[in-house]
C-alpha cells in the first residue's frame, strides 16, 4: 500500500511539474498583442529620429524579443543608427523578467510590469544607470508609443526618447 502512495505522489509530482513548465512558457495576450513590425517617427535625445521594431516570440516560445532601430542625423547630416534588442519572459501574471544589449555594448537586466496597455520596463544598474521604457499601446492595438527615460540623481525621470508608431 504504501509503495502505491510513492507511486501516485510521484506521478502527481511530475504531472504537476509538466504543468508549471507549461504554464510559464505559454503564450502571453499583451505580448501577442504587441507582436509585429511597428515603424513611427519621434525624437532621440534631442533630435528627430525614425524608429522600427518587431516584436516576436524567439527560442521555442521561451521568449519574447524586442528588436528596435532608431536613426537619427548628426549636424553634419550623417545618420547615426542605434540598435538593441530585449529577450523578455513572464515571471509571473502580468510581471515580466529579461535582458537588454545594445550597439553601444550595453546589457542591463530587466523588470517589468503590465499596467493596462502599458508594459513599463525598468532597467540597468542601480548606483550606476536607471533606466525606464514605456510601451503603451493605443487606437485599439492599432497605435503603439514608446517613452524612454533616464533616473537622475535626485529620483526624478529625465525623458530621451519618445516615439509614435504604427504597424
Amino acid at each position: 500500500m504504501k509503495i502505491i502512495a510513492i507511486v501516485v505522489t510521484l506521478i502527481a509530482s511530475v504531472i504537476s511539474a509538466f504543468a508549471s513548465e507549461k504554464a510559464f512558457s505559454s503564450p502571453d495576450p499583451f505580448f501577442n498583442r504587441l507582436q509585429g513590425d511597428w515603424t513611427g517617427e519621434g525624437m532621440a535625445f534631442g533630435a528627430q529620429a525614425r524608429i522600427q521594431t518587431k516584436w516576436e516570440w524567439a527560442l521555442e516560445g521561451k521568449f519574447f524579443r524586442l528588436s528596435l532601430k532608431y536613426e537619427t542625423k548628426g549636424s553634419d547630416g550623417s545618420v547615426q543608427v542605434f540598435a538593441g534588442h530585449a529577450y523578455y519572459q513572464a515571471a509571473r501574471q502580468g510581471a515580466y523578467e529579461g535582458q537588454w544589449f545594445d550597439s553601444l555594448g550595453n546589457q542591463y537586466p530587466i523588470k517589468a510590469r503590465l499596467e493596462g496597455d502599458a508594459l513599463i520596463a525598468l532597467w540597468g544598474i542601480p548606483g550606476k544607470i536607471e533606466g525606464k521604457s514605456v510601451y503603451r499601446l493605443t487606437e485599439s492595438d492599432k497605435g503603439f508609443e514608446v517613452t524612454d527615460a533616464l533616473k537622475q540623481k535626485d529620483g526624478s525621470w529625465k525623458e530621451f526618447s519618445r516615439f509614435k508608431l504604427h504597424r
